[in-house]
Parts: C-alpha cells; sequence; structure tokens
C-alpha cells in the first residue's frame, strides 16, 4: 500500500486546485444572486469564467485538482494494475473496453471525496458555463488507455450521463494519447489535473491510441437527477 495514502481520503479541499477553488468561492454568491432572479437576467461573468478556457463549442478546460493529489493517486493505481483489479466492463461495445476501475467499489473514501467535490466544485463550474444543475452521479471511475489493450477508441457518446468530465492524471508519463472531437478536431493531452468538460450527448469522441506506457484518467459521468424524473 502507498505510503500517505491517508491524504487521498482526506476530507478538506486541499486536493483541489487552489487558484480554481478561490475563484469558485468568489462565485457562489453570484450563482445564488441569479437564481433567486430566476433567471429573467442573463449569466453574468463570475470569476470562475476567467479560469474555464473554451477549447470548442461547449467543450471546456479548467485546473482542477492538485498535482501532488493526482501523483499519490497514480501510485495506488499501479498498486492496482499489479493486482489486476482494473477490467474492462462487458457491458460497453467490444471496441468502447477499456480497462478501468469504479471508485465506489475499489476505493469508496476516495469516491465520498469526489461525491462532495462533485457538488461544491464541478457542479457551480456547469451552473456558470451552462446554467444548469448537473451534481448527480451516473459513475466516476479510473480508466487505463494502453497499446496492450487497445489500439484505438471507437466513436461514442457518453450515454450515461448528461455531462462528462475527464481529468488525466498522469500527463508526460506515457506517450501518445488525446482527444478527438467529431467535426471539431483533436485536443491533446491537458495537463495532469486539468479537467476536460462537455455535453455528454452532442460530443461524439473518441481516445487517441497511446504509444507507450499507461494514460490514467479519472472520468465523471454525472446527470441531473430532477431532469430524469420528469421525464418518466
Amino acid at each position: 500500500m502507498i505510503k500517505n495514502k491517508y491524504l487521498l481520503t482526506m476530507k478538506s479541499h486541499w486536493f483541489v486546485n487552489q487558484v480554481t477553488y478561490k475563484a469558485i468561492l468568489k462565485t457562489l454568491p453570484m450563482l445564488t444572486e441569479h437564481h433567486e432572479k430566476r433567471g429573467v437576467e442573463r449569466m453574468p461573468k463570475t470569476p470562475i469564467h476567467n479560469h474555464v478556457k473554451r477549447i470548442f463549442p461547449d467543450i471546456y478546460r479548467v485546473p482542477l485538482f492538485r498535482r501532488q493529489w493526482c501523483n499519490l493517486l497514480c501510485k495506488q493505481l499501479d498498486v492496482f494494475k499489479k493486482e489486476g483489479v482494473f477490467e474492462v466492463n462487458p457491458n460497453e461495445d467490444e471496441l468502447r473496453q477499456i480497462p478501468e476501475i469504479l471508485l465506489q467499489d475499489h476505493m469508496p473514501e476516495v469516491y465520498e471525496n469526489l461525491w462532495y467535490f462533485v457538488r461544491t466544485i464541478l457542479n457551480p463550474i456547469f451552473i456558470a458555463i451552462y446554467q444548469r444543475n448537473c451534481a448527480d452521479i451516473s459513475s466516476i471511475q479510473i480508466a487505463n488507455y494502453n497499446i496492450r489493450d487497445k489500439q484505438q477508441g471507437a466513436w461514442h457518446h457518453d450515454e450515461s450521463a448528461d455531462i462528462s468530465v475527464v481529468v488525466p492524471l498522469n500527463t508526460g508519463s506515457y506517450k501518445g494519447g488525446g482527444t478527438e472531437f467529431y467535426d471539431y478536431g483533436v485536443l491533446k493531452p491537458l495537463p495532469t489535473g486539468h479537467g476536460l468538460i462537455f455535453p455528454s450527448f452532442t460530443n461524439t469522441h473518441r481516445g487517441l491510441p497511446v504509444e507507450q506506457g499507461d494514460r490514467y484518467l479519472l472520468v465523471f459521468w454525472l446527470h441531473d437527477k430532477s431532469r430524469m424524473k420528469k421525464l418518466v
């Protein structure tokens, strides 16, 4: 087991990118004020808008996690890899079966921390850039892209989510990788800890080949439970 594992499960915001965290704290009162006006006025530009960068239409990047936390998580993932914990999802199409770990099953304390992270960090970002809540978790998982298991990902939508967030955990320790969005173009791997945010249903995408090493991605599939209840 890795040293300092308790840092992965410490219940605080220490693992969040501190610039982003401070911007969220300044943004929250503005979001509350906008909500109280029932959407009559346009969403104002908030402090978090200065840190969220638009890449393609409706597709954004933002610093989310501190590198130290990502490095600690990767050390634990290396242990899991040796123990054969990563498994493919048999319910996925064969071309999309990437070895993965469901955090709720294998790292419940980390999952609990990230549950809180979704509500206090990610959801305010969604409200600011999309004007919508999306704080319910379909899945939080870690995928391992490598040349041994898959030459290249298949085109797909993330059908289990309304909004997807993909965070590279070890950029620079592998060769290749990246994401391609249909009709938009290729995005090289983001820096470690930076999140790629996009609406799941409207963005067909695929992972690009990893030429060497293991590419670890922390993946959030999120939805709005209240919206789904109204559709039933």
